[in-house]
């Protein structure tokens, strides 16, 4: 995954035309850079939301996310 493609999945975290997988290595990517001059407050909340929507779902219904 390049830059480019990570900060297309970051800015639209709540698509549904990437899988959970490759969110998590977009965030990881961007997590990495050096400065984040880039990525602004209302993306980082949208993502952080995003996530902490994913760990909700998991502990809500343990058996359906395995």
């Amino acid at each position: 995954m390049n830059l480019g493609l990570a900060m297309a999945i970051w800015q639209h975290i709540d698509s549904d035309q990437h899988s959970i997988l490759e969110k998590g290595a977009a965030i990881k990517m961007i997590h990495d850079m050096e400065t984040h001059n880039s990525v602004t407050k209302n993306s980082m909340l949208n993502v952080i939301g995003w996530m902490w929507d994913q760990i909700f779902i998991e502990r809500e219904n343990p058996d359906e996310s395995r």
